[in-house]
C-alpha cells in the first residue's frame, strides 16, 4: 500500500490555474519534519494535500484524504492496511468569511476550533528562485513561536499555502522554519473534480484552551481515545495501551506551533 500512496505524485503535470476560475485545484506537498527537537536524526516525511478554489481551501494529509474517500465510498473494509497519518487534522481556510476552521480526529472524540484567519505579517524580499517551473519570491514571517521563510509564486495568484500559512500575493510553494524542523515543498499541482467544502458536521466545537486541556489529558492517559460504550476493554488492556503509547510519545516533543 505504501508504494501506491507515495511515489505517484512526482509525475503529476504542472498545471496553471487562475484565481478567477471556480475549478478546484490540488497542490501536493512533501512535508519533512523533525519529531524530537533534540535529535536531528528523528526526521520523517509525509505527503500533504492542499485543495483550493476561489473561496475555500482544505489542508490534510494524503492518508487522511484517502481515508475520507474510502469512508464516502461506503466500503470501510478498505481502510485495513492503510498507514496512519501523524497529522490527523484538517484545516479549512474560508477566505470569503475570513475564518479558520480546524478539525481534529481523536478516534472517538472529534473536535473543531473556529477562529479568524491568522493575519501574518510578511516581509517580501527581492530573492528569487525557480520551483517546478514557477518563479517564486522570498518572504519572511513569524508564526506561533517559529521564524519562517516562504517562497511564493505571483503567477499563481491565490493567497494560499500549506498548513495555516496565507496572505501572500501568490501560492506558497515552499515554506520552512529557521531550524528546518518543518519543511513544506510543493511537488505537483493538479486539477480535481470534487468541490472544496467545509465538512464539519460530525465535529463538536471546542475552544482552543479546552482543546489544549484535552490534549494534555490524552497525553497523560492515551487510552481515553478508546472510550467506546459499545466496546468493553479490560483494565489490563487499557493499562498496557497507556504504557506503550507513553513510551512511543515520549520523544514526540516538537509540535509545529510552539506558542
Amino acid at each position: 500500500m505504501k508504494k501506491f500512496i507515495y511515489p505517484l505524485f512526482f509525475f503529476f503535470p504542472i498545471l496553471l490555474f487562475s484565481q478567477q476560475s471556480n475549478n478546484p485545484w490540488r497542490v501536493i506537498y512533501e512535508l519533512s519534519f523533525q519529531i524530537d527537537s533534540l535529535d536531528q536524526s528523528s526526521v520523517d516525511t509525509e505527503y500533504m494535500y492542499l485543495d483550493v478554489d476561489d473561496k475555500v481551501s482544505v489542508f490534510r494529509s494524503q492518508t487522511t484524504h484517502l481515508k475520507d474517500s474510502i469512508l464516502s465510498s461506503k466500503n470501510p473494509r478498505a481502510l485495513f492496511g492503510i498507514q496512519k497519518s501523524k497529522f490527523r487534522y484538517k484545516i479549512y481556510k474560508d477566505r470569503k468569511n475570513d475564518e479558520l476552521i480546524c478539525l481534529y480526529d481523536f478516534t472517538t472524540f472529534k473536535y473543531k476550533t473556529e477562529n479568524k484567519l491568522p493575519q501574518l505579517v510578511w516581509k517580501i524580499e527581492n530573492s528569487k528562485k525557480n520551483i517546478m517551473g514557477y518563479e517564486t519570491t522570498l518572504a519572511r514571517t513569524h508564526f506561533k513561536g517559529r521564524d519562517y521563510e516562504a517562497w511564493f509564486a505571483p503567477n499563481l495568484p491565490i493567497p494560499e499555502g500549506p498548513y495555516k500559512f496565507n496572505g501572500l500575493p501568490g501560492m506558497i510553494l515552499e515554506v520552512y522554519d529557521s531550524k528546518n524542523h518543518y519543511h513544506f515543498t510543493a511537488k505537483g499541482i493538479e486539477k480535481i473534480k470534487v468541490s472544496v467544502n467545509v465538512a464539519d458536521q460530525d465535529y463538536t466545537r471546542i475552544s482552543d484552551a479546552n482543546l489544549d486541556l484535552f490534549r494534555k489529558k490524552i497525553k497523560e492517559k492515551p487510552s481515553l481515545i478508546l472510550n467506546n460504550p459499545g466496546i468493553q476493554i479490560p483494565k489490563e488492556g487499557l493499562d498496557k495501551y497507556d504504557r506503550n503509547q507513553r513510551a512511543r510519545l515520549k520523544n514526540q516533543n516538537n509540535p509545529i506551533e510552539l506558542e
